[in-house]
């Protein structure tokens, strides 16, 4: 039996085992399309998935303090942010609000934010799954997905792409996940047809940890919220590459890395990317409008040439070019970039193309097949 195979005899003690099924990712169909083996682009690249949309969203607060005692916390706990993409022809407009997670200490109660030290670990448990550390649990209430790892197998993770952490920084990161809230309310618009989604849902769900202490004996399992789990379900995740965009020392580089992955599915050397700095800082959360001061404006247009130096660095891009946009008395309210990707950019939006390929293909497949079976039934 493989040392990572979740079973109903090594669960947590917390998990009620009455009336439960645990199916590994080799067993289900949906996971088996999740975990697909990749072998399309270099071995030295690590695949992992993204949920579009979702991983779109400026999810994780970008400030300096995240974590408060109860006494010193903000008045106001509640995040809110505006949602406004496109994403394969549909237009998404609305908000979301971020609720933190309270978070029980040794003298007093803490209020947490999920900031960017949870989407690297959030990240790194999606790349984990991606690898077979995933499965299908039933029981009277329903079925769930299910992360399942050692915490030193997590913190390898991280550790792989220069991340890991401190064990209590890693569990604290988990409970913050798990105890965070996340409301969002859109409509989508699609050649005139709009429809209106609204939910609200922890980052991750339940998470059990088991009575063995030590990150190298401790198990943990951790339940996808149910936006994830419908992901996977209807198929609608994508692949990039964790090793490429996790790598960055800073959250904003590997955040437009993902994205690019995700928005970027026809590049080639002639193809550019265009954003608008403001628009892209508020979709990456460190500002909340675009009403903001001359200082701030150069303080963000700072950070993104880090960021595109990072880009080049790393061989994502091959350059990029600024432009200033100005109000009608000449002032600057805004800059213009357009990136222009590597060839071996490109090359790995080719590879991971045809694994999506490979994936609908035998998706589809698979839907047939249940179809047929229910015909002759």
């Amino acid at each position: 039996m493989s040392k990572n195979k979740l079973t109903i005899n090594n669960l947590p003690e917390t998990i009620s085992t009455k009336g439960l099924v645990v199916q590994e990712a080799a067993e289900v169909e949906q996971l088996k399309l999740f975990t697909d083996v990749h072998f399309e682009g270099l071995k030295s690249n690590s695949l992992s998935n993204t949920f579009p949309l979702y991983d779109l969203w400026s999810r994780f607060v970008r400030v300096k303090t995240t974590i408060y005692p109860i006494r010193q916390a903000p008045e106001r706990l509640v995040n809110s942010r505006s949602i406004s993409d496109k994403l394969d022809g549909v237009e998404y407009t609305g908000e979301l609000q971020i609720s933190p997670a309270v978070i029980k200490g040794k003298e007093t109660d803490y209020v947490a934010w999920p900031s960017d030290r949870e989407e690297k670990v959030e990240r790194a448990l999606i790349s984990l799954a991606t690898k077979g550390n995933i499965s299908k649990i039933n029981n009277a209430s329903g079925t769930r997905y299910a992360i399942h790892f050692k915490m030193n197998e997590l913190n390898a993770e991280l550790k792989s792409v220069n991340q890991s952490l401190s064990y209590p920084d890693l569990k604290e990161a988990l409970l913050i996940l798990s105890g965070s809230q996340l409301s969002f309310n859109y409509s989508t618009n699609s050649n005139g047809e709009v429809e209106t989604n609204e939910a609200k849902m922890p980052y991750l769900g339940s998470i059990h940890f088991s009575g063995k202490k030590g990150p190298s004996t401790q198990r943990c399992i951790v339940f996808l919220n149910e936006y994830m789990a419908q992901q996977i379900e209807t198929v609608s995740y994508k692949g990039y590459y964790f090793n490429q965009a996790q790598q960055f020392k800073r959250t904003l580089s590997s955040w437009l890395t993902t994205r690019l992955y995700t928005l970027f599915r026809y590049a080639s050397p002639e193809k550019t990317y265009h954003f608008m700095l403001v628009r892209i800082m508020i979709k990456f959360g460190s500002i909340e409008s675009e009403d903001i001061t001359e200082n701030r404006l150069i303080a963000i247009r700072r950070n993104m040439t880090s960021t595109m130096k990072d880009l080049i660095n790393a061989g994502i891009l091959e350059k990029y070019d600024i432009a200033a946009v100005k109000d009608d008395e000449g002032k600057v309210t805004d800059y213009k970039y357009t990136l222009y990707p590597t060839e071996g950019f490109c090359d790995e939006i080719v590879s991971l193309n045809k694994h999506a390929k490979k994936i609908r293909i035998k998706s589809n497949t698979t839907e047939e097949v249940v179809e047929t079976l229910l015909i002759e039934q």
